[in-house]
């Protein structure tokens, strides 16, 4: 355009942070007990954490300053952080923000960089994002466990059509997506209390709630625990 700098032309529109709600001090009066050796814990102050979490909108997220409540086991003196219901440990970007982010790209062919934008993460994190999915399940045995937890569900239903995804890496996290999403209804059906709302966060977080484990990007453990059957079965028993 005449008359404007040349890199003022190229600069790419600046996309506004997300907002940033902070979130009140909130604990029980006692802790839970110790994460390692099960015996009683006293509080031992607060870490603050900054998630970007899903809203109840579609595609709208914000970024929460949400203090921690940290513990100490009074026998084996370890110290653990409680997280609350919906917040996954060690995640900035919580699981439902990662599903919503990555579906498109995966199931719809929408490029990285246009699902980064809404989430304000990065195209690289995104793709991360994706090869991570497609690595997390074997979307067999997952599908497998929803017919278990619920026989009358439609487990598996949309396999069949992702798999002509463009990409073997699209579509093996697209087969995991659609798979996670059959577990996650199965298990809300069979009458658990799951706050997140995506597959993905309702499996995750199922078995975090159940075993403590929390599943990785970068290392161990990067895949869904097989005891999980376990301990739905034992649950139902």
């Amino acid at each position: 355009m005449p008359g404007v700098p040349v890199e003022e032309r190229d600069r790419k529109p600046r996309v506004p942070p997300l907002p940033t709600v902070v979130r009140a001090r909130e604990r029980p009066d006692r802790p839970p007990v110790c994460t390692v050796c099960r015996g009683p814990a006293w509080w031992n102050g607060w870490r603050v954490v900054f998630p970007v979490v899903a809203t109840l909108l579609a595609g709208v997220f914000e970024r929460w300053e949400l203090p921690l409540p940290k513990a100490k086991c009074s026998q084996c003196r370890h110290g653990f952080t409680c997280y609350p219901a919906g917040i996954y440990p060690r995640r900035q970007y919580q699981l439902d923000v990662v599903a919503w982010a990555t579906a498109p790209v995966a199931l719809g062919g929408t490029s990285a960089a246009e699902t980064a934008r809404a989430t304000r993460a990065g195209a690289t994190s995104v793709r991360r994002w994706v090869s991570w999915i497609a690595a997390l399940a074997e979307p067999r045995d997952v599908v497998a466990l929803a017919a278990r937890i619920d026989p009358d569900s439609p487990a598996g239903t949309g396999l069949s059509s992702v798999a002509a995804a463009p990409g073997a890496r699209r579509a093996a996290a697209a087969a995991v997506i659609v798979a996670l999403e059959h577990l996650g209804a199965a298990l809300v059906r069979g009458g658990l209390r799951l706050t997140m709302r995506s597959g993905l966060g309702r499996v995750l977080g199922w078995q975090h709630q159940a075993h403590g484990e929390a599943v990785l990007l970068t290392r161990p453990p990067s895949r869904l625990s097989p005891a999980m059957a376990l301990w739905r079965e034992a649950a139902l028993a």
